[in-house]
């Protein structure tokens, strides 16, 4: 997150003004911050993804880049950072390409139990079957503009 500051300073000339979900999220509340989701996201020039190797696996996150590009948001404004421990770069950043190329959102999870059923309950609502919104997020994923920039040259 430092890098990624260093680099929008030396862009931009300031300092990044940022909202963090997590933080700006009230944990104990979900669901009605929730509803703001696309709110909080139309308001972002751009969405910085600190991917990890389990970043796929989080079911809010991605709820989150998906509304996103639901939303008609340009997918070339998602700045996609790996999150690689020393010593491990390459095979984590061969893992996170592996994960988004083959993305299953049945294999995604939430910390809290209620959020995953309420999440899932909207998907299935949306899209009518998980195999149905993996399709649609992996379309995401499959976009031009998410192969402009290699992970490996995003660190």
């Amino acid at each position: 997150l430092q890098k990624w500051r260093a680099s929008f300073v030396a862009r931009n000339g300031r300092e990044p003004r940022v909202w963090l979900d997590k933080c700006c999220i009230d944990q104990t509340c979900i669901d009605v911050d929730l509803r703001c989701l696309p709110v909080f996201l139309s308001a972002s020039r751009t969405v910085v993804v600190l991917a990890g190797t389990t970043y796929l696996s989080r079911l809010w996150c991605v709820m989150e880049l998906f509304i996103f590009a639901h939303m008609g948001q340009d997918l070339s404004r998602i700045e996609l950072i790996p999150v690689l421990p020393e010593g491990r770069e390459a095979q984590d950043t061969a893992d996170i390409a592996r994960s988004f190329a083959g993305f299953d959102a049945s294999s995604c999870s939430c910390f809290r139990a209620e959020d995953q059923e309420m999440l899932l309950g909207i998907i299935e609502a949306a899209f009518g079957s998980l195999q149905h919104f993996s399709s649609a997020v992996k379309a995401i994923f499959d976009q031009e503009s998410w192969r402009q920039k290699p992970l490996a040259e995003s660190a």
